[in-house]
This record gives structure tokens, C-alpha cells and sequence, in this order.
């Protein structure tokens, strides 16, 4: 079975060092598996034998958003398929400019941190980012719940992700963390959503198995996508712990691989 990840982390390698570093200060009990290199991921990749790894960048000042592009177009491959991002301080402009060469380049999706990036998911001034997303087709991938360096903070709850894809219908939502991290006593109102997936990932690692596969009955079997959140888990401990869930082989390969294909292009419906 061919196998997609989708939500990984690396950095540009010279200052990969320094971000791990200051990241894993704030990881609590997870620790890195990789050093946060493209290398360092592929080498975990092909232990696992996974097949494509979706990488998410986050863009925390504004001045980031050029060069996270540059890194996307310098790594997109076969096997990588990175996200875009911008900063909400970003001008509406510049950004339709950023998405236009994003659109060219082939990259498809956007990560936003609500935490690290100090706004709202459902804060009104980002209404207009989302109709631009939209508009291009691309998908955003959204932090989810609560966040373990930010502790009790609200600006990603579930709730908030459900407004947002109640009110904008054409724009393709991805959550992170089974629907949103430590929130999945909540994510019940995200099951009527058809415009929200979810991965997988700090999940099978806080709950037991039954948990997880109760928190997963709230999403379509059409919407789930296996995640690991390298380097903060081990992509073949992750995956290993996936298969021996006791779920249906037809679920196991749409969430490890047929979900995401569609998501990324690389199959037809």
C-alpha cells in the first residue's frame, strides 16, 4: 500500500538547528525524531515506507511569507508536497500575488497557526484570506484545538473552525489532531461539516484506541487523513500503531493513502 503523511515539519537546513531548538522547548514530552532537515525526513520516510509526506510551514512574521514560497518551489517533488502560508498581517494584495505563483508552481494548500500567528480562526478581518483561498482552489490546513505552548488558549477552537466552513462552503478545511488537539469531547460539531478533513497525528499518542476510533466516527470515512506531526512523533511508530487498528481495511487505505491522493491531485474520483 502506498502511504501519504499529511502533516510533517522541516526547515531550510541552515536554520533547522536553531528552530528545533527553540520548538522543543516548548514540546513538552515529545521529543524530535528527526533534526527537522529535508534529508532528515526522507530518511524517515523511507524507513517507514512512506511514499509522500506533506509538509506544513508557518509563516509567524510577515516578512516570511516570500521565502516560505521559495522553499516550497525549492523542495516540491514527488515525495514532498509542501504548503504554503502568510501572515494575517500580510497586505490582501501581496498575498493574491503569492497564491498566484503558488497556483503556477502547483502548490495546492495553505497552513495557518492560530497561536503562533495571533489571530482568530473565526476573526472576521481573515474573511477575506479565506474567499481568496477559495477562489484559487486551495485548501488550508489549520492548528486545531489547543496547543501545548499555549496552554488554555481559545483561538483555534473547534467551534470556531465550524463557523468558518459553515459560512464559507467552497473553501476545503483541514484539521489537525483527530478535528482540533484535546478537544475531542467537542468535535461532534464538526461532523455535519463537508468541507472539513482531519488528520491524524498527536492523537493515537494521548488516547487509547477505542478513544481514537470513537473520535474518528465524527468524520466521513471520505475525510480522514493519516498524519504523524514529524519530527514531534516517529512516522513508523505512527504508522505501525494506524494498521493495527481495529477498523476496516477500506478505511485504513482512504485515510493512509486514497484521501489523500484525491486531496493532492495525484488520482482522479
Amino acid at each position: 500500500m502506498n502511504i501519504i503523511d499529511f502533516h510533517t515539519h522541516i526547515f531550510p537546513d541552515k536554520i533547522a538547528k536553531a528552530a528545533m531548538d527553540a520548538l522543543s522547548a516548548e514540546s513538552g514530552d515529545y521529543r524530535p525524531c528527526t533534526d527537522g532537515t529535508l534529508q532528515g525526513l526522507l530518511d524517515s520516510m523511507k524507513r517507514a515506507n512512506i511514499s509522500a509526506s506533506l509538509v506544513a510551514n508557518i509563516a509567524t512574521k510577515p516578512n516570511q511569507m516570500r521565502p516560505i514560497l521559495e522553499f516550497c518551489k525549492e523542495i516540491k517533488s514527488e515525495s514532498i508536497h509542501p504548503l504554503i502560508s502568510f501572515h494575517p498581517s500580510n497586505d490582501t494584495y501581496e498575498v493574491e500575488d503569492m497564491f498566484g505563483e503558488a497556483h503556477v508552481a502547483g502548490i495546492r494548500g495553505v497552513k495557518l497557526h492560530p497561536m503562533y500567528q495571533n489571530f482568530f480562526i473565526d476573526d472576521k478581518y481573515m474573511y477575506g484570506f479565506y474567499e481568496l483561498m477559495a477562489s484559487f482552489g486551495f485548501y488550508v490546513m489549520f492548528h486545531t484545538g489547543y496547543d501545548m505552548a499555549f496552554p488554555g488558549n481559545k483561538q483555534a477552537d473547534v467551534e470556531r473552525v465550524a463557523k468558518v466552513a459553515n459560512w464559507f462552503k467552497d473553501l476545503t478545511i483541514i484539521c489537525t489532531h483527530v478535528g482540533g488537539w484535546k478537544q475531542w469531547d467537542r468535535i461532534r460539531c464538526l461532523s455535519t461539516c463537508r468541507n472539513v478533513y482531519t488528520e491524524t497525528s498527536l492523537t493515537l499518542s494521548e488516547l487509547s484506541d477505542d478513544e481514537f476510533i470513537k473520535a474518528l466516527s465524527h468524520f466521513d470515512e471520505d475525510r480522514i487523513l493519516f498524519g504523524s506531526d514529524s519530527p514531534w512523533t516517529d512516522q513508523k511508530e505512527m504508522l505501525e500503531r494506524t494498521l493495527r487498528l481495529k477498523i476496516s481495511d477500506r478505511l485504513k487505505e482512504k485515510m493512509l493513502f486514497a484521501n489523500a491522493a484525491l486531496l493532492l491531485g495525484l488520482k482522479k474520483a
